[in-house]
């Protein structure tokens, strides 16, 4: 990663000292001297956030970057209300999430942009702003998530599946889990669509028992598929345990890879998980806002859904999970 910093530095050095030969040293390349607010989402350390937060501050800590990080426990309101508070502080940039949508947040951008304050999205992007942007396109990998799932799973026509996640339009994680029910109806498997409560969202345990009576209900059911929240993807081994399922008799599956995610890969409970790299959506932000402020380089954009994790290739990555890489 470092390799991959020295030569973006090094490619808006050139451009600077091209434009201002006195003014630009290799210093300045490295030295930003910027104060950056970061959103990062959840909660400090839990397994949707660690591997962002760490990204995060391996970039500052390279950039001579003043970080300020803000945790919302994914409510959109909160993030909202913690981007008016960073603004209020008048830092060099400020990387959101996308969540509170770009209604929302017009109005806090116009006003970044009066303030000359760069703005940066991760996560969950902001539609029509063209702003930089690092995270999954949502809906694609709801769609991906899907097709993994039957292909991996083995499931069929006329198979019953239950989604978790969240179906009110508008709603953090809606255009994932409209992918994934997209892909379910073109292949005539049948879904209930079960909404995920905030509380669940904020505290994936609460999601456990929910579930198990699901799946008590609805014995016929062939898999569980979580598109879009990686606490409640990590709980689905010991939701299966608990409702008396052998592994590989429901087939499970969800979002990002984390200790509780490898332990069900490893232990057969869950087929497959979609990883979207959020160390990239920690580091890359960083990289962007300060390539932005320091070269007026904006506009960037990275998928970060570099692949899926199975029982195949689960113990290759197990190692970079436990260090919050993966």
């Amino acid at each position: 990663m470092k390799s991959i910093f020295k030569g973006l530095a090094g490619l808006a050095m050139g451009a600077a000292l091209v434009a201002a030969p006195l003014a630009a040293t290799a210093q300045e390349a490295v030295d930003s001297g910027m104060t950056i607010y970061f959103q990062l989402g959840g909660n400090p350390g839990d397994s949707a956030t660690l591997a962002r937060e760490l990204g995060a501050r391996d970039a500052a800590r390279i950039l001579k970057v003043d970080l300020k990080e803000q945790h919302a426990g994914w409510d959109p309101q909160k993030m909202l209300v913690q981007a008016n508070e960073a603004l209020a502080a008048a830092p060099d940039a400020i990387i959101v999430m996308g969540h509170p949508g770009t209604d929302a947040m017009t109005s806090f951008i116009n006003k970044a942009k009066e303030a000359g304050i760069v703005v940066v999205t991760n996560n969950n992007a902001l539609p029509g702003t063209s702003m930089s942007y690092f995270g999954l396109d949502n809906y694609g990998a709801g769609r991906n998530l899907a097709s993994l799932t039957i292909e991996k799973g083995g499931l069929k026509e006329g198979d019953k599946v239950v989604v978790y996640g969240a179906f009110i339009e508008g709603a953090p994680g809606s255009d994932v889990a409209k992918g994934t029910s997209e892909v379910l109806t073109e292949n005539k498997i049948a879904f209930d669509a079960l909404q995920w409560s905030n509380e669940a969202v904020a505290d994936p345990s609460l999601s456990v028992p929910v579930l198990v009576a699901y799946l008590e209900a609805n014995p016929e059911t062939k898999a569980i598929i979580v598109p879009g929240h990686s606490g409640i993807t990590a709980v689905l081994g010991k939701v299966l345990a608990d409702a008396g399922k052998q592994p590989g008799e429901v087939v499970a599956s969800g979002f990002d890879i984390s200790a509780g995610a490898i332990q069900g890969l490893k232990d057969g409970y869950i087929t497959v998980v979609l990883d979207q790299q959020p160390y990239l959506q920690g580091f890359m932000p960083v990289v962007a806002a300060v390539l932005e402020k320091k070269y007026g380089l904006a506009g960037l954009t990275l998928n970060t859904g570099g692949g899926s994790v199975t029982k195949d290739n689960v113990e290759a990555l197990e190692a970079l999970v436990k260090t919050g890489i993966r």
